[in-house]
């Protein structure tokens, strides 16, 4: 055998172990299993839903503070103010009644959370955690594709994340 071939695998040897050395120290995964994947996936999931449980109270608690500053605004205001208001509240349409449409572009490198944030900023859906962790789901978390996509907030999660991932429609 050569010289230059025992050479040139023991400087081999040495980079390897050196890299080796240098991911451990970082805690760079170098090989990592399906289910070191599934454990991750699934404390991201049990996460987001713990989030979400208190994003959930939070608004309840929101919505609850509303009705009883309404409950006290509506004791302290006058017949006459009331008939002012019902007519204004009938000429005003709801806002949440609305369809609203638009067109979210997604580009190699976007995470769930960036995906659900622009669905949000775009007005498609309210609560960029419930779609967050539905894109969190395994079938759904790697297949994310790109291009840009016409929604509208007429559909529910799962239409959007069928659309955004290439999956058929059920």
């Amino acid at each position: 055998m050569k010289r230059s071939s025992v050479r040139a695998f023991g400087v081999a040897c040495f980079l390897i172990g050196a890299i080796l050395t240098i991911a451990n120290q970082y805690n760079i995964p170098i090989i990592t299993s399906k289910e070191e994947n599934v454990q991750q996936y699934k404390e991201q999931i049990a996460e987001l839903e713990l989030q979400l449980k208190k994003a959930n109270e939070k608004l309840e608690q929101t919505e609850q503070t509303k009705q009883n500053s309404e409950a006290v605004q509506s004791k302290e205001t006058t017949q006459e103010t009331q008939e002012v208001e019902s007519s204004q509240e009938n000429t005003i349409p709801d806002k949440s009644d609305k369809i609203v449409s638009g067109t979210l572009y997604i580009y190699s490198g976007l995470t769930s959370a960036e995906v659900a944030q622009k669905l949000k900023d775009l007005g498609v859906i309210k609560n960029s955690v419930e779609m967050e962790l539905f894109l969190a789901q395994p079938e759904y978390a790697k297949s994310i594709q790109k291009g840009q996509f016409e929604l509208d907030s007429s559909m529910s999660v799962e239409e959007i994340a069928n659309i955004i991932t290439g999956k058929p429609q059920e």
